[in-house]
Parts: C-alpha cells; sequence; structure tokens
C-alpha cells in the first residue's frame, strides 16, 4: 500500500513539473510616471513554452487599471491581493510566444506619515515561470535626487548586488545579470520632492470615494432618524384581549406604519360574523356575506367591504378580483396622521438614505472587480443598482420583526449570503460586513415609524402587549378564558397570526378539543385541538395569498 501511494505522488510530481515546462526568455518593463503620480506601464514579454498549458495568467498589482493585451481588451480577475490577467486567448501552442501588457497604476505616489513622498514600482509581482532575462526602464518628470532602492522575494537583501541600475537624469535603467526563479516578485522604491510632482497626491491611509459616501449616507440617515424619527424604545403592557376597533389587518399599519394586509382584515371580518370563510378540498376558498357592514366600523372597511362583495353574496378568495382588492389595500395606511405627531419623518426617506449605503457598496465592489474604465462604468451601474435593492430587502426582515410576514426574513438571509460572497470575491470583506449591519441597525431604528402621539403610543404598547401575552400567557390563565367564553381562540386567532404568534399561542392550549369554528368551515370540520384549528386557518390565510403572489407575473407575462 505505501508503494502505492509512493508511486502515484511521483507520478503527480510528473506530471506537475511537465504542466509548468517553460521559461521567459526576456522580459522587458518600460514605465513612465506623470506628476500627478500616475505610472503607465509596458511590459513586452517572451516565453518559450515546452509543453501545452491551460489557464495561464500573468499577475499584475491590485491597482492596476485599463489593462491591455497585444492591443485588446483584457481578463482579469482579483486573487490573493493580485490582479491576474488572462492570457488564454494570446498564448497557446508549443514554442516562442511574445506578447504585450499595457497598464496604468493611480497613486503610485503616496504621501508617508513623516510627510515625505514614496514613489513605488512593482517591477515584477510572481510570474509563475523563471525569467532568464530582464531589463527595466522608469522615467520620471524631473530629474533623480535620489538613490533607488529594491526588495525581492527572494534575495531579500542582496538583489542589487545580482543587477546593473544607471541614473541618468530622469531615467532609471537596469538589467540583471542571472536569471531570476518563478513566483520572483521585484519593487523598486525611491524617495521624491513635491517638485517633481507638484498635484496633489493622495494620502496612503485617505479612504477612497466610495467608503467616504458609505461614511456620509450612515451619517445623514442617524441625523434625520435623531430629527425627525427618535422615539423611546417599543414596550408591551400586558393585554389579554384584541385591541377595540381595530381589525388584524390594521396591526401592521399601528406597528410599523406598513399599508394594510387585506387577508387578515377578511380574517377578522369573518370572526365579527360579517362573512364565512369556505375552503373546498380543490383548494378553491369561497367568502360567503352573511350581512352588511354598517358605521360600527371604520370608513376604510366599509369601503372595501363594499368593493369586495359589490352585489354578490358569495366571492371566490382565490380569484383575480380579490387579488387586486388585497394588493389595492396594501398601498394604504388608514388614519396614519392620528398616531404620528405633526412633523414626524418619514420612515421610507430615512430607508432611502440608509439603502444608498448599499448602491456605494456596490460601486466599490465593481471597482474591485473591474481594471477597464468600461466594465468599471458598467458594473458601478449594475452592482451599485443591485446593492441599493438587497439593502433594502435586509431592512425589510427589521420592519416585519413583529408581524406574519417573516418571507422578508429568507430573503434578507438570501441578500446577506450574496453580499458576503461577492466581497470574497472581490476582497471586500468590510464592505459586506458595513452594508448588512448598517441595513439590519436601520431596520430596526425605523421599524416604528416616526413620532408617535399618546394614542399612537398607547396603540403600540397594546399591540406588543398582547403578542406577548399570546406567548407567554399561564396554561390555567387559558383554561379559564375558554370556559368563559368557548370562541375565546377564535377571536384572538386573526390576530395571533397577524403577531406571528399563532403557533405558540395555539400550542399553549395542549390537547383540549374545540367546538367548531364559527366562521371557517372546511372539510375536517369536527371537534379539534387548537394547534389543528391554527393549521386550518394558515393553509385558508396561504391559499388567499397565493392569487397574491402570482397575479404580478400573471399580469406581466399575460397569462
Amino acid at each position: 500500500m505505501r508503494r502505492f501511494i509512493l508511486i502515484l505522488l511521483c507520478c503527480l510530481m510528473l506530471t506537475t513539473a511537465v504542466s509548468a515546462a517553460g521559461s521567459v526568455t526576456d522580459l522587458k518593463s518600460d514605465s513612465v510616471f506623470s506628476s500627478n503620480g500616475t505610472c503607465d506601464f509596458s511590459l513586452t514579454v517572451t516565453l518559450q513554452l515546452d509543453s501545452e498549458t491551460s489557464n495561464l495568467q500573468f499577475p499584475l498589482p491590485e491597482a492596476a487599471r485599463d489593462i491591455t493585451v497585444n492591443g485588446g481588451s483584457a481578463k482579469t480577475a482579483r486573487r490573493n491581493s493580485l490582479r491576474w490577467v488572462d492570457l488564454s486567448k494570446s498564448i497557446g501552442g508549443i514554442g516562442t510566444q511574445t506578447f504585450q501588457l499595457r497598464y496604468s497604476l493611480p497613486d503610485a505616489v503616496t504621501k508617508q506619515r513623516s510627510g515625505k513622498l514614496l514613489l513605488t514600482v512593482p517591477l515584477l509581482s510572481g510570474f509563475s515561470f523563471p525569467i532568464e532575462q530582464m531589463h527595466f526602464s522608469i522615467t520620471l518628470p524631473a530629474e533623480v535626487e535620489s538613490q533607488p532602492k529594491f526588495t525581492s522575494t527572494y534575495h531579500t537583501e542582496s538583489i542589487e548586488s545580482l543587477m546593473d541600475c544607471t541614473v541618468e537624469g530622469n531615467v532609471i535603467s537596469g538589467s540583471f545579470r542571472e536569471s531570476l526563479k518563478d513566483q520572483e516578485s521585484i519593487t523598486m522604491t525611491l524617495e521624491v520632492t513635491e517638485s517633481m510632482f507638484p498635484q496633489p497626491v493622495t494620502k496612503q491611509w485617505s479612504l477612497s470615494f466610495d467608503d467616504i459616501a458609505m461614511g456620509l449616507c450612515a451619517l445623514l440617515a442617524l441625523a434625520y432618524w435623531l430629527v425627525f424619527l427618535r422615539s423611546a424604545p417599543a414596550r408591551g403592557s400586558r393585554k389579554a384581549q384584541e385591541p377595540v376597533g381595530l381589525s388584524a389587518g390594521e396591526v401592521g399599519c399601528r406597528l410599523t406604519g406598513q399599508g394594510v394586509d387585506f387577508t387578515m382584515m377578511v380574517l377578522s371580518w369573518a370572526q365579527m360574523g360579517y362573512l364565512l370563510i369556505q375552503q373546498e378540498d380543490s383548494g378553491r376558498v369561497l367568502l360567503h356575506k352573511r350581512m352588511d357592514m354598517g358605521n360600527e366600523r371604520s370608513e376604510f372597511e366599509c369601503r372595501f367591504f363594499k368593493n369586495l362583495f359589490g352585489g354578490r353574496r358569495i366571492v371566490d378568495g382565490t380569484g383575480f378580483h380579490y387579488a387586486r382588492l388585497a394588493r389595492k389595500a396594501a398601498r394604504y395606511v388608514p388614519n396614519a396622521r392620528s398616531y404620528y405627531r405633526t412633523g414626524s419623518g418619514n420612515s421610507k426617506v430615512f430607508r432611502a438614505i440608509s439603502a444608498g449605503i448599499g448602491l456605494f457598496g456596490g460601486i466599490s465592489m465593481a471597482y474591485a472587480f473591474a481594471a477597464d474604465t468600461f466594465w468599471q462604468i458598467f458594473l458601478s451601474i449594475t452592482l451599485g443598482a443591485a446593492g441599493y435593492a438587497t439593502a433594502w430587502l435586509i431592512q425589510s426582515c427589521c420592519y416585519t420583526f413583529h408581524l406574519r410576514s417573516r418571507r422578508h426574513w429568507l430573503t434578507a438571509a438570501v441578500c446577506s449570503v450574496l453580499w458576503i460572497f461577492f466581497s470574497a470575491r472581490a476582497g471586500e470583506w468590510n464592505v459586506a460586513v458595513f452594508v448588512i449591519l448598517t441595513q439590519i441597525l436601520a431596520g430596526f431604528a425605523g421599524a416604528y415609524g416616526g413620532r408617535r402621539t399618546d394614542a399612537g403610543k398607547q396603540l403600540q404598547s397594546d399591540l406588543l402587549g398582547l403578542r406577548k401575552y399570546m406567548l407567554t400567557a399561564p396554561v390555567k390563565e387559558l383554561q379559564q378564558n375558554l370556559t368563559l367564553n368557548p370562541d375565546y381562540f377564535y377571536r384572538l386567532a386573526p390576530y395571533a397570526m397577524a403577531l406571528h404568534a399563532d403557533r405558540g399561542f395555539a400550542r399553549r392550549f395542549g390537547n383540549r378539543k374545540l367546538p367548531q369554528c364559527t366562521y371557517l368551515t372546511t372539510g375536517m370540520d369536527g371537534h379539534m385541538t387548537a394547534r389543528e384549528w391554527n393549521q386550518l386557518l394558515r393553509e385558508t390565510v396561504a391559499a388567499l395569498d397565493e392569487r397574491q403572489k402570482r397575479s404580478l407575473l400573471e399580469r406581466i407575462t399575460g397569462r
């Protein structure tokens, strides 16, 4: 067995050696500096390949821009703090191959903390082939006044003894007397003066434009929240009864200022006796009108109840008419002025400012992915828009923290994973962490709308207190409530579902059989436990919601 493993390892070593057979017979590097610290490079490489080599790549500095190979655009990838240029379209076959690389390196001159200017020229960044001969030439805007220094991967202190370097006027040129090993990296540094580079030079530790923009968006969002939205943390007072005059469909309106949940409103109407819900075995849900709605309910409810039934007694809850009405109701927040102070800010404005962090985070990744100006612009638009949208979706999960729309949590998780994945590929981990954390904080900060009136604070406290009671109420107390009112579970079921507390609430009733539900009829009617009835209600609500999800796609496709 050991002999077999040894033979296998030898074969792998032989295979690896053959796949990398070859050398660079000559490499010429010419670089020209402009007075603003930008350097334009031109590399001419003569490569001798002794065997077929796939996935041939040439490493350049990470900050390289406008890269071309033989005059054409180049495909690049960022990895290990380098930008790797794909040569597969320019190099092919066995024998002598020559290619030319051109690129620019911005901010090659940086100001140190000491105030001195340092010029840095990466002559070689670690090509996977040995180099037999290498010549370089560096042209500066003015005469060189100090001696250049060279550092190497393999020859940390003695690289200068292996080369001939001359300084004539504003040109530094040199060549190596010995061949260089594969994976070799060589860098030249030179102290320069501001007279050589009179234009402003970027500080080495300064932030990029997109970093500054993300920080400004965060500060602007914080300022907007402090001035217009700041309010005390939401707290709930224990409450065992539903709010008077408020349907379950308006729970989200009062907690977070979002639109009406029409399905929950219909469930409340059924519990109040205005209609009967019938779930058929086919999956269709029929709504049977029991009585007209009068001025005992709000003007908003009366209007939508009338629009739901019109002159009919039975309406298909899984039909297009119901879905259209549900989408329309979701755009309204009835009586919002009664629950928020005059001059209170708009949470959507706050969310839009906060999502700007995602916009500039996407632009930051675009510049990390692309080296060419065209691709930088294209990816900035694409990833910027995607970053804004995903930031908004991450916020949305916090807005529904106490509500039933938990699909936002899954969406936010997917968006966060995408941020982490793409930022890892771009080497921008800090951007992903900053975006995700700020959007979560922004979501919770604006989740309860703006500054509330006393009535708004009280209703918010009642709803949170009711949710807390449903999840923590003593079993004996719930049993007593059932004894006094056999329909106690059914009366609170719409609110429990709207507050996403229905499963916990139903579980606390144990295995006690409940009487027939007065507003829901299914093929499984009979005495069942609270958990069984709750499951039937969830299936009914899912059927009512399903058409709403499909209707948008149907409108787009025309089917």
